[in-house]
């Protein structure tokens, strides 16, 4: 039997707005933010046969080059990426070649840009150019005197070593990351509350981003007294939201509901939209997570009519998808494919590639609930194009796995057993074993189909163990039912009967009524 179809994807995750009072160590990798340039005026060497450019023109032609770097990678395609490394990378020039005549280009300038070119590097596979670049950027932020963006830099470049392996490095880099930002909030005088609140609440994004939830916790809940102290309501509403998704995170539902709950105000009375648009859309996260559908719509449809106030067509598409995830929850195909639809050109729109691939995978799902099997093969098929395009591989190893699903249901076998072990490998070198132990299981049932009945056994094999391992008792169940049926064909009855009868010994049966005398 094909296990389970994930055909949605899961709403938006918890999150935590972006507001000035927490901002200097963020991933400044994950959204390209424009510099302001200064007065000293970057410019580039001009050709002999040219009139040389003024300070003013440089800087206008730094700046050409930066938007339309943000353009090419908004796209996220390879091709664009490369391509935006190269608009960066004049950009880069215009600025450095401000030092010529003593007129330096701004330090802070230049760390942004090579942030930027750090980044599209490690998406692009090349990790030993992000740290070149990263390690060019972190001395150029000191000099700025930007000691948040610099503890933000270390931690990338600790990120990156240690997708490399390199642990030891990594962590003294996370090391000196947090010593930036501790003695920040050191440095406070009389009257700096926020700022100093602002520096606790950033070094708990360093330690969460550095895999220490705990200690991010602490830090956390000590900005929020901080910011309570301070009357500072967008600082008490900022850390009550992040709060809020630690508890869901941990599966602490009713506790992030209260913490959303009571940072709601505190976003409407600073007037704050964007703060009460997340805040809005996470309590529709919870909400629907424990099971209130009706009610999660509505937080959802409040958060959509705040974000179109904000003309912000990058949250208005998540969540008019967030939405439709709930319509096809319900089992309403047709409320759900509106939402969808309208959801889609608006990811287009804002060249949301892995947003477009989300919501054409929870348009495919619709279509499977309705029998169009080959229409959902058609839109899996192009959420798999985007997935490969932005190097989303667990995405990718999901969708995979979904069209091994439609493709077995219309009984194309070959096609279907290829989909899965695409995603088994996928899922393997990921370190997904969840996802392995699915595609080996229906693997090993299309083997099996197509009279292959000896990797029918190695695959079915391999899925017991591995569902034994994460201790899912119903999963191994099924797959010991699917191991015993090869082990028939076989002609190993014995070992067929052990299967059997250890598939049924797992299942925990209902307790006899205790009878009750009269």
């Amino acid at each position: 039997m094909a296990p389970a179809l994930a055909r949605r994807e899961a709403p938006s995750p918890i999150s935590s707005p972006i507001s000035s009072k927490a901002e200097g160590s963020g991933d400044h990798s994950r959204r390209v933010i424009l510099p302001p340039l200064s007065d000293a005026g970057p410019e580039a060497d001009p050709a002999p046969s040219q009139v040389p450019m003024t300070p003013d023109e440089r800087r206008s032609e730094a700046k050409k080059r930066w938007s339309e770097a943000e353009e090419l990678r908004a796209t996220g395609a390879t091709e664009s990426l490369r391509a935006a490394m190269s608009k960066y990378e004049d950009a880069l020039r215009l600025l450095r070649s401000a030092d010529k005549g003593g007129k330096g280009g701004e330090p802070g300038e230049i760390a942004h840009t090579l942030n930027q070119l750090a980044a599209i590097s490690d998406s692009l596979g090349d990790r030993q150019q992000a740290i070149n670049y990263y390690n060019q950027a972190i001395p150029l932020w000191r000099a700025a005197n930007n000691r948040q963006s610099e503890a933000s830099a270390l931690t990338q470049l600790g990120r990156v070593h240690d997708s490399l392996g390199d642990k030891q490095q990594a962590q003294r880099l996370f090391e000196r990351a947090r010593l930036i930002v501790q003695a920040s909030s050191l440095m406070r005088t009389v009257g700096d509350e926020n700022r100093a609140a602002s520096a606790t609440f950033n070094l708990g994004k360093l330690y969460e981003e550095q895999g220490l939830p705990q200690q991010a916790l602490q830090q956390y809940q000590k900005a929020l007294e901080m910011w309570r102290a301070a009357k500072d309501r967008q600082g008490e509403a900022s850390a009550l939201n992040t709060l809020g998704g630690f508890a869901a995170r941990g599966g602490g539902f009713d506790e992030a509901v209260q913490l959303f709950q009571q940072s709601l105000p505190l976003w409407r009375a600073a007037g704050d939209k964007r703060g009460e648009a997340v805040t809005l859309s996470n309590l529709g996260y919870v909400v629907n997570a424990q099971g209130q559908r009706q009610r999660a719509l509505d937080f959802y449809m409040q958060s959509l009519a705040v974000w179109r106030e904000t003309d912000d067509n990058r949250n208005v598409a998540a969540t008019l998808n967030d939405i439709g995830n709930i319509y096809a929850g319900l089992g309403l195909p047709q409320q759900a494919s509106k939402f969808f639809e309208d959801a889609l050109p608006l990811r287009r729109l804002t060249g949301d590639k892995r947003g477009e691939a989300a919501t054409l995978t929870s348009m495919a799902g619709v279509y499977v609930d309705s029998g169009d099997l080959r229409r959902a093969v058609a839109t899996y098929s192009q959420a798999l194009e985007l997935r490969r395009i932005t190097g989303d591989r667990r995405g990718e190893a999901t969708t995979l796995g979904n069209l091994g699903f439609v493709h077995q249901a219309l009984g194309e076998l070959n096609p279907a057993l290829d989909f899965y072990q695409q995603s088994l490998t996928i899922a393997r070198d990921m370190g997904d074993k969840a996802r392995l132990a699915g595609s080996l299981a229906s693997a090993g049932e299309i083997q099996l189909a197509l009279g292959d009945k000896a990797k029918a056994r190695a695959s079915l094999e391999q899925s017991v163990a591995l569902w034994r391992e994460l201790n899912d008792r119903r999963r191994e169940n099924n797959a010991l039912a699917q191991l015993a049926a090869v082990y028939s064909a076989l002609g190993e009855r014995e070992k067929a009967l052990q299967s059997y009868t250890k598939s049924l010994s797992n299942w925990r049966m209902p307790r006899s009524p205790v009878a009750v005398s009269k």
